[in-house]
């Protein structure tokens, strides 16, 4: 629609993460590694929260983010509040404008 083709090393990323809306100010040319940052919570997740799971023998919430294809642990928590707190701090600074909590369009 604006004439100018996109590079073959680039995507489309809908920064709502609604891929139904497409307008404009929600379209952006980013790399599959970038469009990746933003994804959804998994349909199988079993504590509800991004980045998140439960250790089997502790019981405690283990917090965990993916980056340029390394795994990074963020750390062993009680309560479930605590290793969503440390999981988007850390989407907020490795992730940044691709990070799940951020979003220009409402």
């Amino acid at each position: 629609m604006t004439g100018e083709w996109l590079a073959p090393e680039l995507e489309i990323d809908h920064w709502d993460r609604d891929k139904l809306n497409n307008r404009w100010e929600n379209l952006r040319a980013v790399t599959r590694a970038q469009n990746g940052r933003n994804l959804r919570l998994r349909m199988d997740s079993t504590s509800g929260v991004k980045g998140v799971s439960r250790e089997k023998g502790s019981g405690k919430w283990h917090a965990k983010i993916w980056m340029d294809g390394k795994q990074h642990h963020l750390g062993s928590y009680f309560t479930v509040e605590e290793a969503a707190a440390a999981y988007k701090e850390a989407s907020l600074r490795l992730h940044g404008e691709f990070s799940t909590f951020t979003s220009p369009v409402t």
